[in-house]
């Protein structure tokens, strides 16, 4: 009789949030699980693009430098560019100032203009954009010394992490798969709070126990791991949210002292268009930020679409990446004078609230250490939707021993968390 009244009440011990939280943990967990996985594996490859693509490169990002050798104009190397592969189209090109550095393209292929253009011999591209690549050009003689498509590669990785590769359904898909997340870390941190504190349950909440069986390896997994990645996950959910839904961006923007509507007010600031004005050459702009920036060790330069364009993107820096840069500035320039636009403070606010999110995001805040805190980060709640599957798969096929030896378990926990400290 007693071990019956002792049992219920160890049943009423478990309160009705977490009840009702666990329910929510299991049912939304299961519902969003597969996409949870995708999206974190996806944003914890892309943390090291920048290495993987230069590793892709290899030799090719260096040329033995002939002697009394000067480097080729930016102009020129784009000209052997497009004669090497006339299939292509560059769109920015990188240039360094050591000088065994080669000179990087990245470029897309022409989509064909017709439908027959791909019978008749001519490469098809990925859709309107084609299909991305950097090629490496030795800067004092203009031959490609490699080529690697690593470019097109992350570009369909950070596709995949920001929409499965679907458009607008994909991304609200993930939208709402994030949202979920977010619930399930906050669900994850209310089931792991032990009812009471103590030696016993501070040594369950956080470490995993040795020298048991897979099953309650797994369940330490998903519940300790998941605790020391909560606030770092949370942050990377929440920056996250912030670029994918409009009305959270522009909440940011107000909030932080930048605009929602910078690029239409950028506009009035910059030159017009003046056909009989001619524009200051590639080596100018080289030249002009390399002075500015004598830090700078390699200067990007977006290509115009059009003769039109009055406006250069320019980014001159230690080191810049896919997406991301490192001792250095972003920039609009004017392509008559070279100068960087003078924006209000709002604009200028804007591109910097939009790059902090998007490096707290990915982990590019603390250079090596952030990125390598952030892939961590990215693993482990990565594993959560498999481990915290597997919890619910081993529950629903455990076989009567191993149902007593679980109950046990859970028993022995309760217990530990009603003895006084």
């Amino acid at each position: 009789m007693d071990n019956k009244k002792t049992t219920q009440k160890k049943k009423q011990g478990k309160s009705l949030t977490k009840r009702i939280t666990g329910w929510l943990h299991l049912w939304l967990g299961l519902v969003s699980g597969i996409i949870v996985l995708v999206v974190t594996l996806s944003g914890t490859v892309f943390v090291f693009c920048d290495e993987i693509i230069d590793l892709c490169a290899g030799s090719a990002k260096y040329v033995q430098v002939p002697a009394n050798a000067k480097k080729m104009a930016p102009e020129e190397l784009l000209a052997k560019f497009h004669q090497q592969v006339p299939d292509r189209k560059a769109f920015y090109f990188d240039t360094y100032k050591e000088a065994d550095r080669t000179f990087r393209v990245a470029s897309a292929t022409k989509p064909p203009k017709d439908k027959n253009a791909s019978k008749a011999g001519k490469p098809k591209g990925r859709g309107p954009r084609g299909v991305f690549a950097y090629h490496y050009l030795d800067p004092y003689s203009g031959k490609i010394t490699g080529s690697t498509k690593s470019y097109e590669f992350f570009y369909i990785v950070a596709h995949i992490h920001a929409q499965l590769l679907a458009g607008k359904f994909g991304k609200t898909v993930v939208g709402v798969a994030s949202i979920i997340f977010f619930v399930q870390l906050i669900g994850g941190l209310i089931l792991w709070w032990p009812k009471k504190w103590n030696k016993t349950t501070r040594t369950a909440a956080f470490k995993i126990k040795s020298g048991t069986k897979w099953r309650r390896k797994n369940y330490d997994f998903h519940n300790v791991f998941g605790f020391y990645s909560l606030i770092p996950a949370v942050f990377i959910t929440i920056t996250g949210l912030i670029m994918a839904y409009e009305v959270l961006t522009n909440l940011t923007q107000e909030a932080f002292g930048g605009t929602p509507d910078a690029h239409k007010i950028a506009e009035k600031y910059e030159p017009e268009f003046n056909p009989d004005q001619k524009a200051l050459s590639y080596t100018s702009f080289v030249d002009k930020k390399f002075t500015e920036f004598p830090e700078a060790k390699q200067f990007r330069m977006s290509i115009p679409r059009n003769d039109s364009a009055t406006v250069y993107h320019v980014v001159a820096a230690k080191f810049i990446g896919l997406k991301s840069l490192e001792g250095g500035k972003s920039m609009e320039t004017n392509k008559y004078t070279g100068e960087e636009i003078n924006y209000p403070k709002e604009v200028q606010m804007h591109e910097v609230i939009e790059h902090m999110n998007f490096d707290l995001h990915v982990g590019y805040w603390g250079g090596m250490f952030g990125k390598i805190f952030t892939f961590v980060v990215g693993i482990i709640c990565t594993s959560l939707p498999v481990t915290g599957f597997l919890i619910w798969w081993g529950r629903r096929n455990k076989s009567p021993k191993k149902t007593k030896e679980i109950k046990n378990i859970h028993q022995n926990r309760k217990e530990h968390h009603e003895q006084p400290a």
